[in-house]
């Protein structure tokens, strides 16, 4: 017999797990679905940045200027694979529709609220599951090659600075007295002072499963089939059987899309595949004591504790279950190791995920259009473990009929079904 439920999470990466554990604390009774390969999830692969100033979508005005490098593959910030193209079509026109000064300053405004929450939200969720240790507030560093590329990035900083997000500018001397561990000579960099980190996310996705199991949560471990809609609400059909419940949340990352269409949902979404790798820092090495961006090679160096380094690639287009493509994360190794002390890698193979990306750079948050009891909660490309736990909260004050603490009409749904606007 099927299992029931008040309610079904489907997803459990940070995401589905923060709505499935805040959906505990309204009192509902929940089950999560999801496939159980914690390797496979975003969550466990990101770089662990939790930031006020992730306010500035992937679809910048800085586009236009890139875009013949873009073409040729010969920026190592993103990499392309024409065969995949013509499968996100509308994703790609919302892209470049969405890659405007005007557009990018009203996500800003959209998202502030949301990241402004997200700190917060991470020590409460941290201290409940045991793992505060992991969560420091360090900033990061977004660092620049020359004084050109520097002044190249001043509408960022000027969004940012309208917006009160905190941030330092450092100039070469001032990069070495603050993270030593770097031997590349910076013209440049910005430290936003308000961000915190996550030493091993997946640590901490971990803890969070540990907590849900704790509220009395239950699991189905397997893929979801199908969701079905029926008189009473809805059945979840996986691989491991089938559960029925009065409302869904839908928050499988970058699989949402895919399960949305079976309902007749064609969203404007793509996979974006990102690459990373561990180094360990030579034994005489200072400590890397916070992310750092280097906008030269499009990568991030991020600290995982035990004098370790995730080195993470930029952004590769293709389908989910391509076969691997180490080209990005090769590049990124090797400056990595002009950029820091390392030793050789610790993985035998680079680590492959994908996010769910939004051509607006804004997360799809909120009640179905055309189904009852059915909510959205994915897409949030590069900052789902930053606002994951907000999420969580959002989505539980939806699902019981209460108004949202962050403003969510921004995130509707409605905005990326069907074809964009150009104009």
């Amino acid at each position: 017999m099927d299992e029931t439920a008040d309610i079904v999470v489907v997803g459990g990466g940070m995401v589905g797990l923060a709505c499935a554990i805040a959906l505990k604390d309204r009192g509902l009774d929940v089950v999560l679905c999801d496939p159980g390969e914690a390797r496979a999830r975003t969550s466990y692969g990101n770089a662990g940045v939790v930031s006020r100033g992730s306010i500035l979508p992937m679809s910048s005005p800085a586009l236009w200027g890139k875009l013949p490098a873009y073409l040729r593959n010969a920026d190592r910030g993103l990499r392309l694979h024409y065969s995949h193209l013509p499968r996100i079509l509308p994703y790609t026109a919302h892209f470049l529709a969405s890659a405007r000064a005007s557009r990018w300053r009203r996500a800003a405004a959209a998202l502030l609220p949301l990241t402004s929450a997200a700190y917060p939200a991470h020590e409460r969720l941290a201290a409940r599951a045991g793992t505060s240790e992991r969560l420091q507030r360090t900033g990061w560093l977004k660092a620049y090659r020359s004084e050109a590329a520097f002044k190249a990035a001043a509408l960022e900083r000027e969004i940012l600075s309208g917006h009160g997000v905190a941030f330092d500018i450092l100039d070469t001397a001032g990069i070495r007295d603050l993270e030593p561990a770097l031997v590349r000579p910076y013209a440049r960099a910005m430290l936003l002072t308000e961000t915190g980190s996550v030493r091993e996310p997946g640590r901490l996705v971990e803890a969070c499963e540990a907590l849900f199991a704790g509220l009395g949560g239950k699991r189905l471990r397997g893929s979801v089939e199908r969701l079905a809609p029926e008189a009473e609400g809805w059945r979840v059909v996986t691989e491991a059987g089938a559960v029925r419940a009065k409302q869904v949340v839908l928050a499988a990352g970058a699989a949402s899309g895919a399960i949305a269409r079976t309902l007749g949902y064609r969203f404007a979404v793509a996979a974006e595949r990102g690459y990373h790798r561990h180094y360990a820092l030579h034994p005489d090495s200072p400590p890397l004591t916070r992310p750092v961006l280097d906008t030269g090679a499009g990568s991030i160096l991020s600290p995982m504790g035990d004098h370790r380094i995730r080195v993470l690639s930029g952004v590769e287009l293709n389908a989910r279950h391509a076969e691997p493509d180490h080209t990005q994360i090769e590049a990124a190794s090797r400056e990595a190791a002009e950029t820091l002390r390392l030793g050789g890698p610790l993985d035998n193979e680079p680590w492959l995920g994908s996010r769910p990306s939004t051509p607006d750079g804004m997360p799809v948050i909120g009640p179905a259009p055309r189904h009852k009891g059915l909510l959205f909660a994915f897409g949030h490309g590069h900052i789902g473990l930053s606002t994951g736990p907000i999420t969580g909260e959002i989505v539980a004050d939806l699902a019981t009929g209460r108004k949202p603490a962050v403003p969510v009409a921004p995130f509707a749904p409605e905005r990326l079904l069907g074809w964009p606007r150009l104009l």
